[in-house]
Protein backbone atom coordinates (compact mmCIF):
# COMPACT_ATOMS: atom_id res chain seq x y z
CA UNK A 1 0.00 0.00 0.00
CA UNK A 2 1.37 3.49 -0.81
CA UNK A 3 -0.42 6.97 0.28
CA UNK A 4 1.08 10.14 -0.96
CA UNK A 5 4.14 8.51 -2.45
CA UNK A 6 5.02 6.98 0.96
CA UNK A 7 5.20 2.83 1.74
CA UNK A 8 3.20 2.05 4.62
CA UNK A 9 5.23 -0.90 6.44
CA UNK A 10 3.08 -3.20 8.36
CA UNK A 11 4.62 -4.72 11.17
CA UNK A 12 3.71 -8.42 12.27
CA UNK A 13 4.78 -9.44 15.75
CA UNK A 14 5.02 -12.70 17.37
CA UNK A 15 2.81 -13.31 20.02
CA UNK A 16 3.92 -13.20 23.55
CA UNK A 17 4.94 -16.65 24.87
CA UNK A 18 4.92 -15.57 28.57
CA UNK A 19 2.49 -12.61 29.99
CA UNK A 20 3.67 -12.64 34.07
CA UNK A 21 6.43 -10.88 34.93
CA UNK A 22 7.95 -11.69 38.59
CA UNK A 23 11.44 -10.33 40.29
CA UNK A 24 12.69 -12.94 42.87
CA UNK A 25 15.57 -12.12 45.45
CA UNK A 26 17.31 -15.37 46.09
CA UNK A 27 19.90 -16.53 48.39
CA UNK A 28 23.72 -14.93 47.33
CA UNK A 29 24.89 -18.40 45.25
CA UNK A 30 21.46 -19.29 43.69
CA UNK A 31 22.47 -17.78 40.14
CA UNK A 32 25.55 -19.71 40.61
CA UNK A 33 23.73 -23.24 40.95
CA UNK A 34 21.19 -21.85 38.27
CA UNK A 35 24.49 -21.37 35.59
CA UNK A 36 25.93 -24.43 36.78
CA UNK A 37 22.65 -26.88 35.86
CA UNK A 38 21.43 -25.33 32.78
CA UNK A 39 24.04 -25.83 30.54
CA UNK A 40 23.11 -24.15 27.36
CA UNK A 41 19.64 -23.17 28.11
CA UNK A 42 18.99 -19.63 28.66
CA UNK A 43 18.96 -18.74 31.91
CA UNK A 44 15.08 -17.08 31.84
CA UNK A 45 13.75 -20.72 30.03
CA UNK A 46 15.39 -22.92 32.29
CA UNK A 47 14.22 -20.91 35.54
CA UNK A 48 10.59 -21.22 33.86
CA UNK A 49 11.13 -24.55 33.71
CA UNK A 50 11.85 -25.17 37.84
CA UNK A 51 9.00 -23.05 38.70
CA UNK A 52 6.28 -24.71 36.43
CA UNK A 53 8.17 -27.94 37.98
CA UNK A 54 7.86 -27.24 41.26
CA UNK A 55 4.38 -25.69 41.16
CA UNK A 56 2.90 -28.69 39.32
CA UNK A 57 4.23 -31.18 41.97
CA UNK A 58 2.97 -28.76 44.52
CA UNK A 59 -0.36 -28.68 42.86
CA UNK A 60 -0.54 -32.60 42.71
CA UNK A 61 0.50 -32.85 45.97
CA UNK A 62 -2.13 -30.36 47.47
CA UNK A 63 -4.77 -32.40 45.42
CA UNK A 64 -3.99 -35.87 46.72
CA UNK A 65 -4.39 -34.33 49.91
CA UNK A 66 -7.88 -33.17 49.57
CA UNK A 67 -8.63 -36.28 47.99
CA UNK A 68 -7.31 -38.24 51.16
CA UNK A 69 -9.50 -35.49 53.01
CA UNK A 70 -12.44 -36.50 51.50
CA UNK A 71 -12.56 -40.02 51.62
CA UNK A 72 -12.02 -39.88 55.21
Amino acid sequence: MKESGIAISRVVTKPKLFDEAIHVRAPKGTKARIDALRGKVRQGDFVRLLLEEALERREASMNSKRKDAASD
